[in-house]
C-alpha cells in the first residue's frame, strides 16, 4: 500500500507517520461512506477497489474516479459548499481513515506532504473536466467503454480475458445514464468484438478496440 498511489509519492517514513493509529474499517462490496456534504474526512484505500461518484436528487448518478491501495480518497474541502461526493466499495475494500488535525500537523513538519496534497487536488481537478467532457461530449458506448478500461485498469487487469463485476445498472450509474441506454451499448461493444457478457459480468476480448470505442463520438 505505501509503495502506490498518494502514499507513494511521500517519502516511506512520511507515510508510516500518516497511518500510525489511523483505524482500519473494512467495506463489504457495495456499501458505501463520506456520504455527507460538509467537512473533511478522508481515507486511504489499503486493500480493494472503490469507486467516488456523485449523484443527484432523482437518484442518477456518475463516476468520477476509482481508487485502488495507497490512494487517497473522500472530501478535502472543510468549507461546506454543499457538493456531496460518496465513496463506495466495488469489492471488499479496508480503508485507512485519517485524523485531519493530525494530518496538518504532519504537514507542517513535513513540507512535501502539501505539495503532494497540491498534485492530489490538481489529479483530481484533471479527472472532474475529464468526466465533464464525457458526460457533455462523449456517446453512452463511448463512457461504457471508458469506464470499463478503468475498472480493468485499477483492478491490474488490463488484459483480454479480463473479467469485471458489474451489472448494466451499475454502468448505467457509473456513466450517468439509464439501464436500457447502457444496454444497447454493450451490445454494440459486444458485436464489435470488444468485450462478452456473462450474468452480472463482463469480460474485455480486445483491449485496443475497446480503447477504440472510448474515443470521443
Amino acid at each position: 500500500m505505501i509503495e502506490h498511489g498518494f502514499l507513494g509519492r511521500l517519502p516511506r517514513s512520511v507515510a508510516e507517520e500518516i497511518l500510525a493509529s489511523s483505524p482500519r474499517i473494512h467495506y463489504p462490496t457495495g456499501s458505501v461512506g463520506f456520504s455527507e456534504p460538509d467537512g473533511a474526512r478522508l481515507a486511504i484505500v489499503a486493500s480493494g477497489i472503490v469507486r467516488t461518484f456523485m449523484s443527484t436528487g432523482d437518484g442518477r448518478q456518475i463516476t468520477i474516479r476509482y481508487a485502488g491501495p495507497g490512494e487517497l480518497v473522500g472530501q478535502l474541502n472543510t468549507n461546506g459548499d454543499g457538493i456531496a461526493t460518496t465513496v463506495q466499495a466495488m469489492e471488499p475494500s479496508t480503508l485507512v481513515h485519517l485524523d485531519i488535525a493530525r494530518m496538518e500537523v504532519i504537514a507542517r513538519r513535513h513540507p512535501e506532504v502539501p505539495l503532494v496534497i497540491i498534485d492530489e487536488l490538481a489529479e483530481r481537478l484533471r479527472q472532474a473536466y475529464r468526466t465533464l467532457a464525457a458526460r457533455a461530449f462523449a456517446s453512452v458506448r463511448a463512457r461504457v467503454a471508458r469506464d470499463l478500461l478503468e475498472r480493468a485498469r485499477v483492478s491490474g487487469r488490463l488484459a483480454a480475458g479480463a473479467g469485471i463485476p458489474v451489472t448494466q445498472q451499475g454502468l448505467a450509474d457509473a456513466t450517468g445514464s439509464v439501464r436500457e441506454v447502457v444496454a444497447r451499448a454493450v451490445s454494440e461493444l459486444r458485436r464489435a468484438g470488444a468485450i462478452a457478457t456473462r450474468h452480472n459480468s463482463i469480460t474485455i476480448l480486445d483491449v485496443e478496440t475497446l480503447a477504440g470505442e472510448a474515443d470521443y463520438a
